[in-house]
C-alpha cells in the first residue's frame, strides 16, 4: 500500500525496480502516447530501462536512439495487437 502514496512517475519507477531487482539485462517498457513525456522517458533511461513508448505525432521525446532498433518496431506491433480487443 505504500506505493499508492508515491507520486505517479515515482510509483511506476518503483514498480520497475521491484519487478526486476538486480537485473543484468537491459529492460524495455512499452507504453502508449500518454507516457511520451520528457520527465518519464528521462527517468526510464536513468534507470537503464529502454522506453518503447508510442511516439506522439509532434514534439515526441522518443528519438532515434530507440526507434532505429528492430525491437522498437516489434514492440509497437505487439502493443497494437494487444490493444485491439479493447477498441
Amino acid at each position: 500500500m505504500a506505493k499508492a502514496l508515491l507520486a505517479g512517475g515515482q510509483c511506476r519507477l518503483s514498480m520497475i525496480h521491484d519487478l526486476s531487482p538486480g537485473s543484468t539485462r537491459r529492460l524495455t517498457l512499452g507504453a502508449d502516447r500518454g507516457y511520451d513525456s520528457a520527465d518519464f522517458v528521462r527517468d526510464l533511461r536513468q534507470a537503464c530501462v529502454t522506453p518503447h513508448v508510442a511516439r506522439k505525432a509532434r514534439h515526441s521525446t522518443i528519438d532515434g536512439r530507440t526507434t532505429r532498433h528492430a525491437g522498437y518496431v516489434l514492440s509497437q506491433k505487439h502493443r497494437k495487437r494487444i490493444e485491439e480487443p479493447f477498441g
